[in-house]
């Protein structure tokens, strides 16, 4: 009997995907609250286009810092302990956002608050992945990924209810939320059976063995790639959108449904994508998935002041392009083996997240530069096309569009 298996028991694989995914809606909020509340709080502190950039940068580039230092310490401490933790710097530093009176602290704040996220996601993913059966681990960590679209979808939810909710409001909803997650796990969340096992292993293995031993290398470089730019045109969308919909005339509820759009057709493509996993000729579902992204994003651009269209093309952003990161997510937890997957998922989050970094700085840095909105989001379009690439290499690795994983 394996060890994977040994923690693939029904009752403790639903219990320990329920509380990832309660924690990935925590995560989601925290993804999308900067940008949904950004008009309400940038002219409280006077901040320009570039200001506000730095301010959604700043809490991706702690989500780096945090997945990188989450993983490793996963791998030798356990996943449990990890998530709770960081659950709990979450929930406190996003309630500092909300108490804070100057830009300092503001970027001061969202760079902590991103250091819990960081913690948190690679391991939940690494748990959804050991807690279940080898046939459903890739599609539940793949469906695993709508927590974080229905998270956002919370946000649009509470703005489009109430807008004129005091913004500090909404970040004080943020940072209670995962504190009772946090203390709910304290008593429901075990530990993997399958990492107890094999972490002895962990303290032998360096960073790079782990990322490149087992010839990874190449798949290593590839999925970062893929993650990168995928990571960069998603952030780009969640954090910009809102001001870019408003500069071209919307109204606040009008941008409210678009953003709800958007998270709604994320939320949907965990599922549908989860299912999809399950094609044996995975390189057919990229192409489809990250042609759909291009398709989405243009429409997005170009289409006319019409709440409808723009619904659409919201919808089929958050579809396909939250979709493409879930099947990346999805496929790092497959290349890695146990003993080190805490480091390897860290790796790939956080290098993604990198991408989360450059996006909202790219399109501050556009419109800084006088570029209209349709030109910010058109400038994407090349780079997708990168990750689309590096995606099939992966795949291409071995017969039948089946990555050849490391086990």
């Amino acid at each position: 009997m394996t060890a994977q298996s040994l923690t693939a028991r029904p009752e403790g694989s639903r219990r320990v995907f329920a509380l990832c995914f309660l924690a990935g809606l925590c995560e989601g909020y925290d993804m999308l609250v900067a940008g949904v509340t950004a008009p309400k709080f940038a002219p409280v502190f006077a901040l320009n286009p570039e200001q506000l950039g730095w301010v959604f940068s700043a809490s991706t580039f702690g989500l780096f810092i945090g997945a990188l230092i989450g993983g490793r310490l996963a791998d030798h401490v356990g996943r449990r302990a990890v998530v709770i933790g960081s659950l709990v710097l979450l929930g406190l530093f996003s309630i500092g956002t909300a108490l804070v009176s100057d830009l300092g602290a503001l970027l001061a704040m969202r760079f902590l608050t991103g250091i819990g996220l960081g913690g948190t996601l690679p391991n939940i993913l690494a748990l959804t992945n050991e807690s279940s059966r080898p046939e459903q681990a890739t599609m539940r960590v793949t469906m695993l990924g709508s927590a974080m679209p229905f998270g956002g979808a919370i946000v649009g939810l509470l703005m489009v209810a109430a807008p004129d909710l005091d913004w500090r409001i909404v970040f004080w909803v943020g940072g209670l939320a995962p504190l009772g997650v946090a203390a709910i796990m304290l008593f429901a969340l075990s530990e993997s059976q399958a990492f107890r096992q094999r972490a002895v292993a962990a303290a032998r293995a360096s960073v790079a063995t782990a990322l490149a031993g087992d010839r990874r290398l190449t798949a290593s470089l590839l999925i970062w790639t893929g993650s990168f730019f995928t990571a960069l045109t998603l952030y780009m969308m969640i954090n910009w959108l809102p001001l870019m919909l408003t500069g071209k005339g919307f109204h606040k509820p009008e941008v409210g449904a678009v953003i709800m759009m958007l998270t709604f057709g994320g939320a949907a493509s965990g599922f549908v994508f989860g299912a999809l996993t399950r094609l044996r000729r995975r390189g057919l579902l990229y192409v489809f998935t990250w042609l759909g992204m291009v398709a989405s994003v243009v429409g997005m651009a170009l289409a006319p002041q019409d709440l409808s269209l723009i619904c659409a093309a919201s919808f089929g952003i958050g579809f396909f392009v939250s979709g493409g990161q879930f099947l990346l997510y999805a496929l790092s937890t497959e290349l890695y083996p146990l003993p080190v997957r805490g480091t390897g998922v860290g790796f790939a989050v956080g290098i993604g997240r990198l991408g989360a970094v450059a996006g909202p700085l790219l399109a501050g840095g556009l419109l800084m530069a006088n570029q209209n909105a349709s030109v910010v989001m058109l400038a994407v379009v090349p780079l997708i096309f990168v990750s689309l690439a590096a995606s099939l290499l992966l795949v291409r690795q071995a017969p039948h569009g089946q990555p050849r994983l490391a086990r």
